[in-house]
């Protein structure tokens, strides 16, 4: 590549993401000169045009991403031959990964402004295709482990002849192409997948090959032309400094982070941000907040920060989800009656002392977890994303966390659902709730949904006459893993200390989080029981 550069052909842009390294990284584009060298037919068959450059430097931090797990897959590849990438316009899939033999996998990234709903739109996608149209291996790459059980959840097998796996995006990078984190669809619905749970990337490859070899192939050969990319008449070449003009090369690695930050917790102020960046000092959260703001990306209103309609974009183009979604229910602009213009953030404002209260108890906790040498912190996700469905009595049902969360201490792991309660505190609004949690925890999906481990409910209240009718009435509720505090002890202990209550009639004194797992003997250590 320095030779390249050195005659003009090629140039390199600086590029910052955590997930892949701490220190810059080099992205390579082709110069005016290098395509002109290729001749013109390049902008039809290669992503090299000023319109796929555009497109790509939109969703740069996702196509970094994709080209790790490429990467990866070419590691594990025991033929040690080149790797074609081709990345998706449209469709269910962001790219398409060739190796020598045809051999084909799909890859299909979740990022944190996709829901599941659209990724489940995306495997029904999948679904409808014949096997001509898929890849031999879909790999479903997601943004947390919550968003892999549901993926897992939604998988059904199309046909014998194609096979899914899912695994959360951070583990792989983070194992690399021999970790057994990629999980199956289920068992038990018509032909047992041929993918065994914890399976490796390279055995996936492996995978890829033995299907590209079967018979059925060579009858019906792959027609993948309605994923890949193709360029067309009217694509102009690049012109110097495109990409150093994006969003994605103009920001750091931390101020990426406070940017998601706002998507997951709009409304926070200042030291709340700071304390859910790992406890930086406001006059850094401000020094990370003002490029955001300089660029149009988010905006201060009052005490608290939300995105800008622009913000909402980049963040909704970066992870390929529909824009026009994200602004419908996220918008912060202000409507003719002052309300905001998103159905979702409208509703946290109306609801604003809640929101207050429950952005003050995750920023303690992510302060606390980074000061702690024997805590840490995962998958600390917000109301929106965790939601939970199930299935039983032959109906569909719901719950709706305000938070979810993974903590473990001295590497023993353990889930939490939080709710932070001000309305559900009456004799028969609290019932209700419990009776919620109570069906949920009697269908078996909690466990399921778990890793095999039954989660903790967290109930944070404010006031000790709240927390004692909640007391009682989860003393004569079975089956259900309880505890609460009050927002006093709270703020003098914070969310790791010796604060929480059980029933009445299982302890009298408060207990520390990671002692709330043993004495409910759930398992200590993580296990990986997908279903």
């Amino acid at each position: 590549m320095a030779k390249l550069r050195g005659m003009g052909l090629a140039e390199a842009h600086p590029h910052r993401l955590a997930m892949l390294s701490d220190r810059p990284l080099q992205r390579h584009v082709p110069t005016a000169a290098g395509i002109a060298a290729l001749s013109d037919d390049v902008l039809r068959r290669h992503p090299v045009s000023r319109q796929w450059l555009r497109l790509l430097a939109e969703r740069l931090d996702g196509v970094a991403l994709v080209y790790e797990l490429a990467a990866m897959i070419a590691d594990a590849d025991p033929e040690e031959d080149p790797v074609r990438v081709e990345h998706c316009r449209s469709g269910p899939y962001d790219a398409l990964i060739t190796l020598s033999g045809d051999r084909t996998l799909g890859v299909v990234r979740q990022g944190a402004m996709l829901s599941s709903a659209s990724l489940r739109y995306r495997i029904r996608t999948l679904e409808r295709q014949d096997v001509q149209q898929l890849p031999h291996v879909t790999l479903i790459a997601t943004d947390s482990d919550q968003d892999t059980r549901r993926a897992v959840r939604a998988l059904r097998e199309p046909s014998g002849f194609h096979h899914s796996a899912v695994a959360t995006l951070g583990a792989v990078i983070g194992g690399g192409a021999r970790a057994r984190v990629w999980q199956p669809t289920r068992y038990g619905r018509g032909n047992t997948p041929a993918i065994k749970p914890d399976s490796s990337l390279a055995w996936l490859v492996d995978l890829a090959g033995r299907e590209a070899e079967h018979p059925v192939h060579r009858v019906m050969p792959k027609l993948l032309w309605a994923w890949r990319s193709s360029g067309g008449a009217r694509a102009t070449p690049p012109r110097p400094g495109d990409l150093a003009d994006a969003v994605a090369t103009r920001l750091g690695s931390a101020e990426k982070r406070m940017l998601d930050l706002l998507a997951s917790w709009p409304l926070c102020t200042t030291e709340q941000l700071a304390n859910l960046m790992g406890g930086l000092g406001e006059r850094r959260a401000n020094q990370l907040l003002r490029p955001l703001r300089r660029l149009g990306l988010a905006r201060r209103e009052g005490e608290a920060h939300v995105l800008t309609d622009e913000g909402l974009a980049y963040l909704a183009r970066r992870d390929r989800a529909a824009v026009g979604t994200a602004l419908g229910r996220w918008s912060a602009e202000h409507t003719a009656g002052d309300a905001y213009a998103g159905t979702a953030l409208r509703a946290l404002a109306s609801q604003r002392e809640h929101q207050r209260g429950l952005s003050e108890f995750v920023s303690m906790l992510a302060l606390g977890a980074a000061r702690s040498r024997d805590h840490q912190l995962l998958d600390l996700l917000p109301t929106h994303r965790s939601q939970i469905t199930y299935r039983h009595s032959e109906k569909n049902y719901a719950i709706h966390p305000d938070a979810s969360f993974q903590l473990g201490h001295q590497d023993e792991w353990g889930w939490y659902l939080l709710e932070y309660e001000r309305r559900a505190v009456t004799p028969k609004r609290l019932p209700e709730r419990l009776e919620s949690y109570a069906r949920y925890f009697g269908s078996g999906r909690a466990r399921l949904d778990h890793e095999g481990r039954s989660p903790m409910v967290l109930f944070v209240f404010e006031t000790e006459h709240a927390e004692d009718a909640f007391q009682r009435a989860a003393a004569r509720l079975s089956g259900v893993p309880l505890a609460s505090a009050t927002t006093e002890s709270l703020g003098t202990e914070g969310p790791l200390g010796p604060v929480w209550m059980l029933p009445a009639s299982a302890a009298p004194e408060g207990r520390r989080l990671h002692f709330l797992h043993e004495l409910h003997f759930c398992k200590p250590a993580r296990s990986q029981d997908f279903q």
